[in-house]
């Protein structure tokens, strides 16, 4: 059994490995800022031990960690303090996995670990956090996700209550994209494995798909026709602002795709999910009552 600190647990990537960890029998300890909240009290009643904090805390972090074998963790993008808010967030996390002596399971973004200033500052933020990483006698894997499958369950900017999925993209551009169960099983199996995963980073998707193949498979799994509709990015970047829709002129531009496959294969014991298999793990009903 590890003990292990997770950071975020009641967001989809932290809840997801915690959820995980439960499952393996590992002890949890989740770092949050609301322990009355729904989600954290339902952590608690799964065997979770909660702390109180956030990431700007310095001592609150450092004493969560304290003892732990491992840490997972994350920094917030797009708070009020911007990129700032976010590097100081990811370097206290860094120091706080050094003063604990625990192995640090990251997760950043796709191409962090490459200092290209792209203009986006979610990406830009992991970028500074993984150099500072490196720089620290720290124990850590670094892993970087894709775009989220998980992102169309914000149905004002995807629709599906609408009866349509909504994205920026051409309908044929491919996407590669992870769910955060994916996440969750390589953290889990990097914590469960430290000696192989240690001083590791690793990109990692779940599946390529198009948003006409998307809207095919929630055709499938709903068992109604869900047609692809292309959002004008002038739109895009009038609801969520110009970072949201300079990302997805990116998206639209990109031509470097991550060989899945051969990830898969590699770490054949995480149970990988395709954009179908994700698609049937989600409550619909619960996701368009919203």
């Amino acid at each position: 059994m590890t003990t292990v600190l997770v950071i975020g647990a009641t967001g989809r990537q932290g809840g997801a490995v915690a959820e995980l960890l439960l499952k393996h029998g590992h002890d949890v300890t989740a770092y949050l800022r609301s322990p009355e909240a729904p989600s954290a009290q339902a952590l608690s009643a799964a065997g979770t031990r909660l702390v109180t904090g956030d990431l700007a805390d310095p001592e609150a972090l450092a004493g969560a960690a304290q003892g732990v074998d491992a840490i997972f963790g994350l920094s917030v993008p797009f708070g009020s303090g911007g990129k700032d808010e976010e590097v100081a967030q990811g370097r206290l996390l860094v120091d706080a996995a050094v003063r604990a002596g625990a192995h640090l399971v990251y997760s950043s973004v796709r191409g962090a670990d490459r200092m290209a200033q792209t203009d986006i500052d979610h990406a830009d933020s992991k970028q500074l956090v993984e150099a500072y990483l490196r720089d620290q006698e720290v124990r850590a894997t670094v892993l970087g996700p894709v775009y989220f499958m998980e992102n169309i369950l914000n149905v004002g900017f995807s629709r599906l209550t609408d009866g349509v999925l909504a994205n920026p993209l051409s309908a044929g551009k491919p996407l590669d994209q992870v769910t955060v169960r994916d996440i969750a099983g390589l953290a889990v199996h990097a914590i469960e494995h430290p000696d192989r995963f240690v001083g590791e980073r690793i990109d990692i998707a779940s599946d390529q798909v198009t948003g006409e193949e998307a809207a095919r498979i929630l055709s499938d799994v709903l068992g109604r026709e869900i047609p692809y509709q292309q959002l004008p990015l002038d739109q895009v970047r009038q609801w969520a602002g110009d970072e949201i829709a300079d990302m997805f002129q990116r998206f639209e531009e990109n031509t470097d795709f991550l060989d899945t496959d051969g990830l898969h294969a590699r770490y054949p014991d995480v149970d990988w999910h395709s954009y179908a298999d994700w698609a049937r793990t989600v409550d619909w009903d619960l996701v368009l009552s919203g």
